[in-house]
């Protein structure tokens, strides 16, 4: 089952992976140069913008989703 940590992990690997491809296509000379140079800042762009915002939601989660503080189980009651 997805999370949506799962699911974040997901998008930005692909993107990654889109990215790296891309890089790898215009050093080997198989599409022009100046096409990896303009997409590939904003890729990376995009790419720092969706980890900022995954790392704020996770933030936000964190603050307002806690669980409640265990009690001390390990003495015995009497």
């Amino acid at each position: 089952m997805f999370t949506s940590r799962n699911l974040f992990a997901a998008i930005l690997s692909i993107m990654v992976l889109a990215i790296t491809v891309l890089a790898l296509l215009g050093i080997w000379g198989l599409i022009e140069w100046s096409y990896v140079q303009k997409y590939f800042w904003k890729s990376v762009q995009s790419l720092v913008v969706l980890l900022i915002s995954a790392v704020v939601i996770y933030l936000i989660q964190q603050m307002f989703h806690k669980d409640p503080p265990v009690q001390d189980r390990t003495r015995a009651d009497i």
